[in-house]
């Protein structure tokens, strides 16, 4: 189970307005919701290092190596890697969108104009995201077709569209974050090499990578995979990288924001982190609302927390 995004924001609100100390807007939350599971995220890696190095117990609950490898399933995925050229490519990128738009009533499409803005999005998630239009059902190719600005959200047409026509726009995550496994027919793993182990090897008969027993190189986001005659049925096992946090919202009758679960991106951490979560935005909150209490308080309680959790 997921953390709530509607529950985090509320309960930060509720902290911050206890004593009329400030206010948070959504797209603040947004940003700082999402620095802070990112640095959570990063830190899993390290604190799983630390801890393999001490002693562990065998309680049901309290194996910390076990914690921190459940928090890290949720993470966990595996994909079909794809050859071009000379190298394989990451199944890297979200087959299912994390926000989309239609053009076609609201704003209308009009037969003059070629160029749309996105709202449905702001620009900071368009970091690490791949845009795919649609046009009447058809997928376009850029900049044959579109482009798209990410630092403005604006998407602009090759050619003026015409009335009647549908156009969709889609922010698909690119959630590669760390590569795991790399496996041969779904049963031979290969070694993993750096490229100077490699020459070596290569230059050996009896070190000669084989089917039976590959190797792969990694090097600029690209998998290389030994022998070359490998040119298909590689899979990997990686991390995925948590999506941006969105509170979304609709506007009510008397301009306050209603929370749209719809819009909304959840957190992606284990629900045990929520606390955390929590206390790590109100830090964040207190630089904004320039009240150095909250900082110190906040900062004092993840450090407490983290003290507890690694010694």
């Amino acid at each position: 189970m997921a953390v709530n995004v509607d529950i985090v924001y509320k309960t930060v609100l509720l902290i911050l307005n206890q004593q009329q100390r400030g206010y948070m807007t959504p797209d603040e939350f947004n940003k700082v919701a999402t620095q802070v599971q990112l640095t959570m995220f990063e830190s899993y890696a390290s604190d799983l290092n630390q801890q393999y190095r001490v002693a562990q117990n065998d309680t049901e609950y309290a194996n910390r190596v076990k914690n921190i490898e459940e928090k890290l399933e949720h993470f966990q995925t595996i994909g079909a890697a794809t050859f071009n050229t000379d190298h394989f490519v990451l199944p890297t990128t979200s087959t299912t969108s994390t926000a989309s738009q239609t053009f076609n009533t609201n704003p209308p499409i009009d037969g003059a104009a070629s160029s749309f803005t996105v709202t449905n999005w702001d620009t900071s998630q368009n970091s690490g995201a791949i845009v795919k239009v649609i046009k009447d059902g058809d997928a376009l190719a850029s900049p044959a077709g579109y482009n798209f600005d990410a630092s403005s959200n604006i998407l602009t047409m090759a050619a003026v569209p015409t009335v009647g026509s549908v156009i969709t726009i889609e922010l698909y995550p690119v959630d590669f974050y760390r590569l795991g496994t790399v496996i041969y027919k779904g049963s031979k793993i290969a070694d993993y090499v750096q490229r100077n182990e490699l020459t070596q090897l290569l230059l050996s008969p009896l070190t000669q990578p084989s089917t039976n027993f590959p190797l792969y190189l990694y090097e600029d986001s690209k998998l290389y995979v030994y022998p070359t005659t490998i040119q298909d049925d590689i899979t990997v096992s990686y991390l995925k990288r948590p999506s941006n946090v969105i509170w979304g919202y609709t506007t009510g009758a008397l301009g306050q924001f209603v929370y749209s679960p719809d819009s909304s991106t959840q957190f992606g951490l284990d629900i045990s982190e929520q606390t955390e979560i929590t206390t790590r935005i109100l830090a964040y909150a207190g630089v904004i609302i320039n009240d150095p209490t909250i900082v110190q308080a906040a900062s004092q309680e993840v450090a407490s927390e983290d003290t507890n959790e690694k010694t």
